[in-house]
């Protein structure tokens, strides 16, 4: 019997052709052995591109797989009703937040979201035996000291790659839990989602395996600075090396560097990336005018890495990210006093 992987994208119009992409390398790179049933939250989809993501079937006609396109204008309306801003001028990045309004009656009973700024070089089939402990969700820890709004003992996970277990995020009463902390504590993360996850559920989700969440500005790093990035101590040096060398997913998060899609990207994986663009509908595309401007230290390192060499920028890289981390921290100790989990877990309450 085949095992199931079920996977959730999301994105407005304009990111349409990166999920795309990223949906086109994961049947490039799907295991026989596995049915995918892929849904994607798409909000105010075009007639064009609901056609190349139909388009894919004949191009993958030996992938076992479902595509399920939902219109996510609903979530869109609540999260306007709760008055919460908008992240970087759209309310994508909180659909995810809302799933169970659309999979409560289904038989999906765990489902990793990707993110769009994704390629799916591996398989995933590992996801399907994934133990979750009794935890709602899995998020992945990267880094020890980078974005501390809080104290320091909190993980600072990532949001892009969050691998959801239903029934436990039914019994952790999860969405209500979202939702009557957006009302009391506010629009107050900068990474909004990532913030309300991180923060509220800090003592209940378990680590996402690095694989299924790899860095792109890492994957060319020598072994010495991949040790100083990866600094979280969920990691071992195995896993970290093991991760970067066969990468399940790789997040091609923007940076000074630009994504691979921009006009005069720098990124490690550019060219990889346009290679799966050719070979999926979306071929032929032209590259997209970079956005949103850069500030200061990113102009700064975007120069360092056309002249310096790669060691010694990315040590620098590094090492700015805790700094930047420990300034935070220093700026904002007021913030220190976000209880950190609203409400108890449900084990908490019915001991």
């Amino acid at each position: 019997m085949k095992k199931r992987v079920n996977l959730l994208f999301q994105s407005d119009d304009n990111f349409a052709f990166m999920v795309g992409v990223a949906m086109s390398s994961l049947l490039e790179n799907a295991s026989s052995g596995v049915f995918y049933d892929i849904y994607y939250f798409a909000l105010r989809l075009s007639d064009a591109s609901r056609a190349k993501f139909e388009a894919l079937r004949a191009l993958h006609p030996d992938v076992d797989y479902r595509l399920t396109i939902v219109d996510a204008e609903p979530f869109e309306r609540e999260f306007v009703s709760l008055r919460v801003h908008a992240h970087r001028g759209s309310y994508v990045t909180y659909f995810k937040l809302l799933l169970d309004r659309y999979f409560g009656n289904t038989d999906v009973d765990r489902i990793l979201h990707v993110g769009a700024d994704t390629l799916v070089t591996g398989s995933l089939e590992g996801l399907a035996d994934f133990d979750f402990g009794g935890a709602p969700f899995a998020m992945n820890w990267t880094e020890r000291q980078h974005e501390r709004y809080h104290p320091w003992r909190y993980r600072a996970c990532i949001a892009e790659m969050v691998y959801f277990h239903l029934p436990e995020w039914r019994r952790h009463r999860c969405e209500a839990r979202i939702l009557r902390h957006i009302r009391e504590i506010g629009d107050i993360y900068g990474s909004k989602d990532q913030g309300l996850l991180n923060v509220e559920f800090q003592d209940e989700f378990v680590q996402l395996p690095l694989k299924y969440n790899v860095y792109d500005m890492v994957t060319h790093m020598s072994r010495k600075n991949l040790l100083r990035y990866h600094n979280a101590p969920v990691y071992t040096r195995e896993e970290i090396l093991e991760a970067v060398a066969r990468p399940e997913i790789i997040h091609l998060a923007r940076t000074f560097l630009y994504r691979p899609c921009e006009e005069g990207s720098l990124d490690f994986n550019r060219d990889l990336w346009w290679a799966y663009c050719d070979r999926s509908p979306w071929k032929g595309m032209a590259p997209l005018p970079p956005f949103p401007p850069l500030g200061a230290k990113e102009r700064l390192f975007r120069w360092l890495y056309r002249r310096a060499p790669l060691p010694l920028c990315d040590f620098l890289y590094i090492y700015s990210r805790r700094i930047f981390g420990l300034w935070l921290y220093l700026s904002h100790l007021p913030r220190k006093r976000v209880r950190i989990g609203m409400e108890p877990s449900h084990a908490e309450e019915t001991v």
